[in-house]
């Protein structure tokens, strides 16, 4: 459900459509993200909000062109070539001059003044505007729904190969290249100076690209992944190979090493707010709306997107500080204990030094980018863990590994080196994990 009301967005789109003040108020972003929404089965009431609104508008902007005539124009500063082009086409095409013309901003709102000051029948306005305003919102509405429809549909992972993949991209392409046209005309037509046009349709494309991200995350704001306790079996695993958490529905995240255990800590939670680190909500584990996403990124607690470990999920999610780029960020995985052993958490503790743009399904996606060197926040977050327990730190793992001359392996799917061990924090008294996987291996022991 769309946290903007219908009201807010009726509003918006009036305003986009009058003159002077329709640069102020740039829709075209929200038509992309409600396209995403009707891709996932919702966000037709807000469609409807958004053309009803435009259509409006663009009464207003008729009736002001009516009425104020010359002294409107002066104030949109448009040059008198391009009236004069604007003039042949109206002669020419007429009413369907006014419909094409909303396809193109801010040609558009051109039109439905200068509709106004010459004298087009009200009545044929009427209908060729509200047909201008289907197709200006389904433009955009279109390119959200594409893109959204593309990760389902073609299931393609970040970073592979743009090239392989052109056939699938040839309508994404298309409607890429009538946005470019538009741009185009925008920068050419446009009195402002070159540096703040260019500043402007930056700005939009941004926008729009910001726009399917959350529009597409949205769509996997329920639950999505199997929660629950890791195997113990896959806790001992990262011993003898260096576990990976892998990306899932959200892919906000690429691959990361799972690098951290906590033993015998009943409650992590506390431990880490004792600290002062702040917990994410995850995806996996709740249901946000776009609006929320939104907000706590704002807020500098972003939710945390889904990554699966062996298949399985976690809601438990952490991060150090306040903020979103640079951020120290950790995960919890519970592990299934054998009986009477002591708790058991995998964690994946990573440090997200920037966001960069990646391929996630047809559509380029603005993911986080972990620091190459895992190690460093991992020994100081172990350090930090064990101090607050009264513990201690213990390193193990798959030392036979082939390893670079600095003793750094690259772990699977990802460029990230590490020297592949998993740090152990050990709460007073905990046995480490390799002293709980060989007691759990000896014949008779209770699993």
């Amino acid at each position: 459900m769309l946290s903007w009301g219908p009201l807010a967005l009726l509003l918006a789109t009036i305003v986009n459509q009058l003159p002077v003040i329709s640069a102020l108020v740039p829709t075209e972003p929200i038509y992309v993200y409600l396209g995403t929404q009707v891709a996932e089965g919702s966000g037709y009431t807000s469609l409807a909000a958004c053309l009803i609104g435009a259509w409006i508008g663009m009464q207003a902007s008729y009736w002001l062109g009516r009425t104020a005539g010359a002294r409107l124009v002066s104030r949109m500063r448009v040059g008198s070539g391009a009236i004069a082009r604007a003039k042949r086409l109206f002669d020419r095409w007429g009413p369907g001059f006014v419909v094409v013309a909303q396809l193109i901003w801010p040609i558009a709102t051109l039109a439905q003044v200068m509709s106004g000051i010459w004298g087009m029948r009200y009545r044929t306005f009427f209908f060729a505007s509200g047909l201008g305003a289907m197709l200006a919102i389904a433009q955009y509405a279109a390119f959200g729904w594409l893109t959204a429809i593309g990760l389902e549909k073609l299931g393609l992972q970040p970073e592979e190969t743009l090239l392989i993949w052109l056939g699938p991209y040839a309508v994404l392409i298309g409607f890429l290249v009538l946005l470019a046209l538009g741009i185009g005309l925008i920068l050419r037509r446009g009195r402002q100076p070159m540096p703040l046009r260019l500043a402007y349709a930056a700005l939009l494309a941004v926008g729009m690209l910001i726009a399917v991200n959350i529009g597409t995350l949205s769509g996997y704001t329920d639950p999505q992944a199997r929660m629950g306790p890791v195997p113990f079996d896959t806790a001992c695993t990262a011993l003898s190979d260096t576990l990976v958490a892998r990306s899932g529905p959200t892919l906000l995240n690429t691959a990361q090493p799972v690098n951290l255990a906590l033993i015998g800590v009943e409650d992590p939670g506390a431990l880490l707010q004792g600290l002062g680190w702040l917990r994410n909500r995850t995806y996996a584990g709740d249901d946000l709306d776009a609006w929320e996403v939104v907000t706590l990124t704002y807020r500098g607690r972003p939710p945390a997107s889904t990554l699966l470990l062996e298949g399985v999920s976690t809601d438990m999610a952490w991060q150090e500080t306040r903020g979103t780029i640079p951020r120290t960020q950790l995960r919890l995985w519970p592990v299934a204990v054998p009986e009477g052993a002591p708790q058991v958490f995998l964690a994946s503790v990573v440090r997200l030094d920037s966001i960069a743009l990646r391929l996630a399904g047809r559509i380029p996606s603005l993911v986080y980018d972990l620091t190459p060197l895992t190690d460093r926040a991992r020994n100081r977050e172990a350090r930090l863990l064990s101090g607050a327990l009264g513990g201690r730190v213990v390193f193990d793992g798959p030392l036979d590994e082939p390893a670079d001359a600095e003793g750094f392996r690259t772990l699977e799917e990802s460029d990230f080196r590490s020297d592949g061990l998993i740090a152990q924090v050990l709460a007073p008294g905990a046995p480490s994990l390799k002293t709980l996987c060989g007691a759990a291996q000896r014949p008779g022991a209770g699993g």
